[in-house]
């Protein structure tokens, strides 16, 4: 049997902290000359555009395409600049199942708020982003659902329809609600944005709190 599986990126994949938005937050002070100018938003499993357009209403700014090109310009440079550094971290045991999924039937692909460029840097720095040749990301949609539907229709461009299941394995309520939107299972990770009760209270088909937990559905 063969499964596609989309993973989620920060809280997921990669350890979620103070540290892993600071590109993103650096990015936003320099457009703005501020400083902690995104204090108070949350970000999780939100698109990189959603956050920007409410970051820029609480500075008492309209969104433009524009700022919005000047602030990808900014973003990739603070990128670069972070790429040999510690911020983006493995989360739990992330890296050994991707890379054991590899060696499987299985599909892999993503579903991320992140843009396509950041999810490039934060994944190629664990060194697993060549295993996902698809995935939906922050320039697919400004929502999660919208996200979330070009992710499958681009794996199905790719895969076709060679798989038997679909899960999403994520760290938010919002994972769950993106999975059950597409008619998938859920995998939630404890490792993230909600508390164990809080996922537990959305009832997913399994909760985890490592990777491991799950080898045998897939292995």
């Amino acid at each position: 049997m063969s499964s596609l599986i989309f993973f989620d990126i920060n809280g997921t994949i990669i350890k979620r902290d103070k540290r892993t938005d600071i590109p993103y937050q650096k990015a936003i002070d320099n457009l703005l000359n501020v400083e902690n100018g995104m204090n108070g938003v949350d970000t999780s499993a939100r698109s990189d555009k959603d956050v920007f357009i409410e970051v820029l209403d609480k500075h008492g700014q309209a969104f433009s395409e524009e700022k919005w090109n000047v602030f990808l310009e900014l973003y990739k440079n603070q990128l670069e600049a972070f790429k040999e550094t510690d911020v983006w971290r493995e989360n739990a045991d992330a890296v050994s199942m991707i890379k054991k999924l590899s060696n499987t039937n299985h599909k892999l692909s993503l579903i991320t708020g992140e843009l396509s460029i950041g999810a490039r840097y934060k994944l190629e720095k664990l060194n697993v982003w060549h295993y996902f040749p698809t995935g939906g990301f922050g320039e697919d949609g400004l929502r999660r659902f919208d996200i979330a539907e070009a992710a499958l229709k681009k794996a199905k461009s790719i895969y076709g329809n060679d798989f038997d299941d679909i899960y999403v394995i994520g760290d938010t309520i919002l994972d769950i609600m993106t999975a059950r939107h597409l008619g998938a299972k859920i995998i939630s990770i404890t490792t993230g944005s909600n508390t164990r009760e809080e996922l537990e209270a959305k009832e997913p088909d399994y909760i985890i709190d490592c990777f491991k937990e799950i080898e045998y559905l897939f292995l």
